[in-house]
């Protein structure tokens, strides 16, 4: 295939997206190769260069790719976009594809792999890890694509503050709701989530990323960073 018009590599780790970036200018297949080390810097980017295909983690240091990608698609509605995460996770992919993103690929995959991925996402197809089921990735399409879909706000806050470690009390302080209020939406996320206390709920958590499906407006500023 000819070279595509530009990439734009969004990823906070310096080494590797200027590893990345090396890889791909060696490799010829994008005739320019653009960097972000943000979301915000991405869609500044985007919006001014249009790149003809963006590879996005999905952790950023100002929010999570999920987020970013519907602000990169308002500045740059014709790009191509692919998540590149370290997280192999099947809720992840759903997310991605659910909001627009032609793939989602695993950081552990041979650069060659990720070269092949791209270039059939920029021909039209849907790309996935290989270590990843459609299959799977479907069946969490079909009934949303975020185990989280459907919260209330309140609900996600009293979340995200759980899986900060905070205490009912600080909790009740922080949302400015009562401490009756926080154990009874902490009731229902242990109900919605198949788990009986907070530590196996932190647990599940971590083990299925769940901290960045949490919507940016639903995370509190508890300790001077959300």
């Amino acid at each position: 295939m000819q070279p595509a018009e530009s990439i734009l590599l969004v990823d906070d780790h310096a080494l590797l997206r200027e590893s990345l970036a090396a890889a791909f200018r060696a490799a010829g297949m994008f005739s320019e190769v653009f960097e972000a080390q943000d979301g915000a810097e991405a869609v500044r980017v985007a919006e001014v260069l249009q790149p003809t295909l963006i590879l996005l983690d999905v952790a950023l240091p100002d929010g999570s790719g999920f987020e970013v990608l519907s602000r990169l698609k308002s500045v740059a509605p014709a790009a191509v976009v692919v998540f590149l995460s370290m997280h192999r996770l099947d809720a992840y992919a759903a997310k991605a594809f659910s909001l627009g993103a032609a793939g989602y690929l695993s950081k552990s995959l041979a650069f060659d792999e990720v070269t092949g991925a791209l270039a059939d996402a920029l021909e039209g197809q849907r790309v996935l890890d290989p270590k990843m089921s459609f299959d799977e990735v479907g069946q969490l399409l079909s009934i949303g694509s975020s185990p989280l879909d459907g919260w209330p706000q309140r609900q996600l806050e009293v979340f995200h503050c759980l899986l900060a470690g905070e205490s009912t009390a600080d909790t009740a302080l922080h949302l400015g709701v009562s401490e009756k209020t926080v154990e009874s939406y902490r009731s229902k996320i242990f109900k919605a989530l198949g788990v009986t206390s907070t530590p196996e709920l932190l647990v599940k958590a971590r083990a299925e990323g769940l901290h960045l499906l949490i919507p940016r407006d639903a995370r509190r500023d508890l300790s001077g960073s959300v």
